[in-house]
């Protein structure tokens, strides 16, 4: 029998690695990696997408037709209904909810692209008249791509191709040989062969990642102190005149009242809230300034607290201080691809966004992002205040583990009247559903991938396979719910290959042709040459010191006083005497795909870092099962002995729920479930930001508690 092979990429994390499909009798029966296209196919270590896409595409467990609840929300009773009972219960809700209390009483409930999925959610809500679009935004890329735009004006600041000039690189708070690079587009190939180039290297994190052994300098900070980490070198930097004094001169501003703010606190103030011998914040200091270009390469670690914008706006002053923004080998601004913008298919013309009705219209930059912190939709449903949500469609999201307080998010989803959850498997968050929709994935469907939005690559993901029974696209839900709702005028007749030539057209190829191109890739630009466009900001200069932010009511400079807020909101005590930040699993993608037997069989239970001296004192050894006991509640994993972390730190993994567990219990997401010992709140009142790391806890023996 012939085997045909399709090219497609991985929908596991943000690198989307290019894969070939083998496809035999209609059955993806092996994926492999792309040795043959010379597209980026930068395979991590578990290989995600190899081990666990074929499985997952044939899993018997998926979800294939929809379903309705039968008896109480969350008993695990289903009743297998047609799509059109299933839209039509939907609408019929929206409506009622609509003319009874207001469209804002209806929450669009979306978590990260896979595909088109997300756009089409966002302008259902739009049309529909809701300004209710909950995303991970509040803790997921917006304080990333924020900060870059108030510094750079671009969301779109990538470390450049050339990997032959670079001096130094950083990796910080990131995992990129696991988890898709840097955010700003360090692939782990392009560091290898920056390494081999003699290219400096420091690691910036709490717990051991596969480049820690690499790095010239190891710093293991204080989780959720990194903000204040940045800020103390920059005082090196300036106090020792390393930085870059032409680049700082002629394109820069805030320079000096930067200057003056770092002198009035001491190194010793810095060393002793992050933990940093101040030797070693001068010796990484002195690394980054004098082997330049240099390249800080950040992740999600560091969005995941209450200073996470400022803290990504030090590091990237930081960065701009050695002079190695825009040039070969440093980092450089691309420009956006030919390709239909997401964001613009968001808001259709007619239909503005009624932000002054939204639950998020205290965060100014979430209202700008077009989406409500996660935890403001919990607490809304909570309190009724400042109005009812009624209603949520949820799509590509398991709020239960995703969500900050697990069990405030469980009250929340209770409470709510309806909810229509689309999803691939049974999660923690369908058991609670009212109508559960079966959900293909890419290569199920013909679909355009943008996301991460700030590489600009839009890539090309064909249809290889029919999905499992009545199983639709996210976007065929969204745009078919349109029509019923009677604005199908501003969707499309269906989401075939026809209708993403709509997306390809600027780019002047039609989604036939771009089967064959697969990927398209955006322009980039360095400073010379470019002086009068470089910096997209007001002044035309990398801002320092942000007229933009202060005009919004947003602290101008990333002040000491703003980076060690995580310490006031979250400091140990005699009953919680160590502190927790966390880890993502390797072989898992936040808290999906745990159904797959193959990853499962390499990672059977969640596993918590904790070092030697500090497992012997609370009589853990290792492999036995411990409690992780916060404020907010107590959660069991396995321990795992680590000497390279801090004895004052433990990590604990994230995204844990039993797909083997009964669907009465949601699956089990109260047993390890690291969100069960977060809390919403307070939030950084730009974007919404929470504290998940750097949280007191305490650890100890649990031989009653099997998992």
């Amino acid at each position: 029998m012939s085997v045909k092979k399709s090219g497609f990429f991985c929908f596991f994390c943000g690198k989307h690695c290019s894969l070939i499909a083998h496809v035999e009798d209609g059955k993806v029966t092996r994926v492999t990696k792309d040795k043959e296209s010379g597209i980026l196919s930068d395979i991590c270590p578990d290989a995600k997408g190899p081990v666990t896409i074929p499985g997952v595409y044939h899993h018997p467990d998926r979800l294939k037709y929809p379903l309705k609840r039968k008896g109480k929300k969350g008993g695990g009773q289903w009743e297998r209904i047609s799509w059109d009972e299933a839209l039509g219960s939907i609408v019929e809700k929206f409506q009622s909810c609509k003319e009874e209390f207001g469209p804002e009483s209806i929450a669009m409930v979306l978590g990260e692209p896979k595909g088109l999925d997300f756009a089409f959610g966002q302008r259902l809500a739009t049309v529909l008249g809701t300004p209710n679009v909950i995303t991970p935004g509040c803790y997921c890329g917006v304080q990333t791509a924020a900060a870059n735009q108030f510094t750079h004006g671009s969301m779109m600041v990538n470390a450049d191709y050339d990997t032959q000039k670079t001096g130094c690189m950083v990796i910080w708070g990131n995992n990129p040989r696991h988890i898709g690079g840097t955010f700003n587009g360090m692939m782990p190939t392009e560091i290898d062969e920056r390494l081999k180039n003699g290219c400096k290297l420091i690691v910036i994190d709490p717990g051991t990642i596969d480049y820690a052994s690499k790095a010239d300098l190891w710093i293991k900070p204080k989780p959720a102190m990194d903000g204040l980490l940045a800020l103390g070198m920059i005082k090196v930097v300036i106090e020792e005149g390393l930085y870059d004094k032409e680049f700082v001169a002629r394109w820069t501003v805030g320079f000096e009242e930067l200057k003056t703010h770092v002198a009035t606190f001491l190194l010793e103030d810095i060393e002793r809230e992050t933990w940093v011998p101040r030797d070693q914040i001068i010796e990484a200091a002195r690394m980054i300034a004098r082997h330049t270009p240099c390249i800080i390469g950040t992740g999600n670690a560091l969005e995941g607290t209450i200073a996470a914008l400022q803290t990504c706006r030090a590091v990237f002053i930081l960065n701009g201080l050695t002079g190695s923004v825009g040039v070969p080998g440093g980092l450089i601004v691309k420009t956006q691809n030919k390709f239909h913008r997401p964001g613009k298919f968001y808001f259709p013309k007619g239909f503005p966004r009624q932000k002054e009705n939204s639950i998020a219209n205290d965060f100014v930059l979430a209202i700008g992002s077009a989406y409500v912190p996660t935890q403001t939709l919990v607490n809304t449903i909570l309190t009724d205040k400042p109005y009812s949500i009624k209603a949520g469609l949820f799509s590509v999201t398991n709020p239960l583990c995703t969500y900050p307080d697990a069990k405030a998010t469980y009250d929340a989803l209770m409470k709510l009247e309806f909810m229509a959850v689309a999803e691939i498997f049974h999660t923690p968050t369908t058991a609670i559903a009212d109508i559960v929709l079966p959900a293909a994935l890419p290569g199920e469907h013909a679909t355009i991938a943008y996301w991460p939005a700030w590489t600009g690559q839009v890539k090309c993901d064909p249809k290889f396979i029919d999905p499992p029974g009545e199983a639709w696209p996210d976007m065929k839900i969204f745009n078919e719910l349109a029509k019923r709702l009677g604005f199908g005028e501003y969707f499309f007749e269906d989401t075939d290959e026809k209708m993403l030539d709509f997306w390809l057209k600027p780019s002047g190829i039609t989604f036939e042709e771009f089967k064959t191109k697969r990927i398209l890739y955006p322009d980039h630009a360095y400073l010379k040459g470019n002086e009068d466009k470089f910096f997209q900001t007001p002044s035309g200069k990398m801002e320092i010191f942000s007229a933009q932010m202060e005009q919004l009511g947003i602290s101008p400079l990333p002040y000491f006083e703003e980076l060690i807020k995580p310490k006031q909101v979250a400091a140990p005590s005699a009953d919680y005497p160590l502190i927790f930040t966390n880890r993502k699993e390797t072989g898992f993608m936040l808290s999906g795909y745990r159904s797959d037997p193959a990853m499962r069989k390499r990672y059977p239970e969640p596993l918590v870092e904790i070092h030697p001296d500090t497992a012997r004192e609370a009589g853990i050894e290792e492999g036995d099962r411990v409690y992780i006991e916060a404020a907010k509640g107590r959660i069991v994993q396995k321990a795992q002995l680590n000497s390279n972390l801090d004895r004052r730190v433990i990590m604990p993994a994230f995204g844990w729920w039993f797909p083997e567990a009964p669907e009465a219990t949601q699956y089990g997401w109260r047993k390890s479930n690291l969100n069960v010992l977060t809390n919403g709140y307070p939030e950084e009142l730009s974007t919404g930001a929470v504290q998940l790391r750097g949280i007191p806890c305490r650890i100890y023996k649990a031989d009653d508690a099997p998992l």
